[in-house]
């Protein structure tokens, strides 16, 4: 309606309630009307805005560290262990088991100080780990960031029986016995699964692209019995202990909080620990920890022997 016509209309009303007595009706504007399409995609935008700061907030280190520490400590068992379990060999035996000696499992091994070999410590928190980044990873480390490593198989074992590496690094497959082998690497998470059959005094390379959150196996399909464990970490802040359950990660980022993950094969991600001679719960195996610059922290851990399922 236009104007003049709003106004004849306005001025008629006027002339009927002035002779009835009744007042004139209220035109109201329209509704408003929302268009669907629009409410719906302005919704996917603000929530995407959302998610995407929230995730940045979850994945960004909260602080910058200060300077570097070392954390070195032993892992050791409470109470006696169980006997290795002797594994079937079907096949090769003349390369496999030598003189009928017998293959033993690694899932559990103990030494006669108490120390547990394998349990692997790694760098979980917090965020993800800013790859390159100075204040985060320390020179040292540089060289080998990309480089290679040897993972190598003789006697029908794995010989580093809990291998880890970083996701940029490539690791050299080798078989350095006389029968052929075929490495059967799991993957897990962002890390590459690899299969692959390597003849006899061969190898093979392998690229595991990305991390994985915790370890996965690898196994040997023409020797079932060959078994063994791998964990690919962006960061490198990770040790294994060695046969005696000591270990030692240097020039690790101080001054800011940091998670770490404990896991062993037969108990999995360790929880119930002494520490200091006080009992810890570390939930699914995490543990947190600031370090003090220039200052080693020293973590001698106990682990009772129920912890492995005896």
């Amino acid at each position: 309606m236009t104007t003049i016509g709003r106004t004849s209309a306005l001025l008629s009303c006027m002339a009927v309630a002035a002779a009835s007595g009744t007042g004139c009706a209220r035109h109201l504007p329209p509704p408003e009307r929302a268009i669907k399409t629009n409410v719906v995609a302005l919704r996917k935008a603000l929530g995407s805005a959302a998610e995407a700061t929230s995730a940045a907030a979850a994945n960004a280190p909260v602080a910058e560290p200060t300077g570097w520490a070392t954390i070195k400590g032993s892992f050791k068992l409470n109470g006696t262990p169980p006997q290795r379990a002797p594994l079937a060999v079907t096949k090769d035996h003349e390369v496999c088991a030598p003189g009928g000696k017998p293959v033993l499992s690694e899932d559990l091994v103990v030494d006669s100080s108490g120390g547990i070999k394998d349990v692997v410590i790694y760098l979980a928190g917090p965020g993800k780990f800013p790859v390159g980044n100075p204040k985060w990873e320390h020179s040292d480390y540089a060289a080998a960031a990309t480089g290679s490593s040897d993972y190598d198989q003789k006697n029908c074992v794995f010989l580093t029986h809990m291998f880890g590496m970083r996701s940029k690094q490539k690791a050299r497959i080798l078989n350095s016995d006389t029968v052929g082998h075929n490495t059967n690497i799991q993957g897990g998470g962002k890390t590459a699964p690899f299969n692959a059959t390597i003849p006899a005094g061969a190898s093979a390379t392998y690229d595991p692209i990305g991390e994985s959150a915790e370890p996965f196996g690898v196994s040997c399909s023409i020797h079932p019995w060959m078994s063994a464990r791998m964990i690919v970490r962006d960061s490198p802040y990770f040790a294994v202990t060695k046969a005696d359950g000591t270990f030692e990660i240097a020039n690790v980022p101080a001054g800011v909080p940091l998670e770490f993950r404990v896991w062993q094969e037969k108990s999995k991600f360790i929880q119930d620990v002494t520490l200091r001679g006080k009992q810890e719960k570390w939930k699914s195996g995490r543990f947190k920890i600031t370090l003090t610059p220039n200052e080693p922290a020293t973590m001698d851990v106990v682990v009772d022997v129920a912890a492995f399922g005896k």
